[in-house]
């Protein structure tokens, strides 16, 4: 009811029925690496496109990583009878008239001990195939709620005496901030928060899972989850820029992605010297944004995604 409530106030209902996954595969060995994916295909092109996409960036990078690591693609001396492995798996974990929702999981072995894994998550709106992320369902309000909830549930589960995480561990992890929760699952009547390993707690205690009743977030839904929703408040949108990006759900999104990957570059900066100099060019790089652009989606969009690359690059990424 909460959930129908909510997609009728976005001019969603119409039914549709749950769509009809089979199963893709990509499997393909070679004398440096070994791949199986798994992924799903539903016949409404927006979502098949993107997971797609997904898939195949993945692949593209993991079998870049390994020809450059173990056959001296890169410059390197070739490595002998090393093999690396990319495993994709997928769950449907909903499939129904209000939401189509995929958990992926990402295992890669590169030769160290143990394999990385990480989770990828989409929920897609019906019947179009709309993606839609947390900060665009929830307000801020309930990013502070989630958190809470979630640090509550974590410390219980894994602190204590033969705990495998500690109380400043969850709290980094599963803090007041949107990429913390980036791995979501919307189901009818909860929201689900999947940690990959080391997230939140030592990689020996495995990926961990939060389940929290959309009872307890039902004041802090957003009324419309198609309406833009940037790093910041767009009903405080003030300047040529700040309206432009709260134009529309796009540059909205860049805005968010960039914020985030500014946040990781301060997170992962090693001295206060370091950090600094982030902050320097993040500060310069906003005079530039609003200098040049103004309230231009398209300089927006340019600029926006140079500053993110910029970003990931330096963070490793």
């Amino acid at each position: 009811p909460l959930l129908t409530a909510v997609l009728a106030g976005s001019a969603m209902t119409a039914l549709a029925a749950p769509l009809p996954v089979t199963d893709a595969v990509v499997s393909r060995s070679t004398a440096t690496y070994d791949i199986e994916v798994h992924y799903p295909v539903t016949g409404l092109a927006p979502i098949d496109t993107e997971i797609k996409g997904f898939v195949d960036g993945n692949v593209d990078d993991f079998v870049g990583l390994a020809e450059e690591d173990l056959s001296g693609a890169g410059g390197g001396e070739p490595v002998e009878g090393m093999v690396y492995g990319l495993d994709i798996g997928y769950e449907t974990a909903r499939n129904d008239d209000a939401v189509f929702a995929a958990l992926f999981s990402i295992s890669m072995m590169t030769g160290g001990a143990p394999p990385n894994h990480d989770f990828e998550t989409f929920n897609y709106l019906r019947p179009d195939g709309w993606r839609v992320y947390l900060p665009e369902i929830f307000d801020s309000r309930g990013l502070k709620k989630i958190s809470e909830l979630a640090i509550a549930d974590l410390t219980r589960e894994l602190t204590g005496p033969d705990g495998s995480s500690d109380p400043d561990w969850i709290k980094d992890g599963a803090g007041p901030a949107w990429a913390n929760f980036a791995d979501f699952i919307l189901l009818s009547d909860a929201l689900v928060i999947h940690f990959p390993p080391y997230q939140v707690a030592a990689y020996a205690a495995g990926p961990q899972e939060v389940t929290i009743p959309l009872d307890a977030l039902v004041d802090f839904q957003r009324p419309d989850w198609r309406a833009p929703a940037a790093s910041f408040d767009c009903a405080r949108a003030g300047t040529a820029v700040e309206k432009a990006i709260c134009s529309s759900v796009p540059p909205a999104r860049l805005d968010r992605e960039v914020s985030d990957a500014y946040a990781n570059a301060l997170d992962l900066a090693a001295d206060d010297a370091d950090r600094e100099k982030v902050k320097s060019e993040q500060r310069a790089w906003i005079g530039t944004r609003d200098q040049s652009c103004g309230g231009d989606v398209a300089c927006l969009t340019r600029v926006y995604d140079d500053r993110l690359a910029a970003l990931k690059e330096a963070s490793g990424g």
